[in-house]
């Protein structure tokens, strides 16, 4: 299968020759799902602020 690479533009750059059996498969809701939420789960990790003991005792 040929798959075009497009610029930041939406330009067709070049072609890449991909296998077919990365797009021959069924759909799978399950694994699609875990990917997701893996990926937002992912995208918190830099945001998260969580108290430690140090941080609790000079809060008050």
């Amino acid at each position: 299968m040929q798959l075009e690479l497009l610029n930041e533009q939406g330009q067709a750059t070049s072609k890449v020759d991909a296998p077919d059996t990365l797009f021959g498969r069924d759909y799978n809701e399950a694994l699609v799902h875990q990917i997701v939420v893996a990926f937002q789960a992912n995208a918190r990790q830099g945001t998260r602020a969580q108290l430690d003991r140090a941080m609790v005792k000079h809060s008050t």
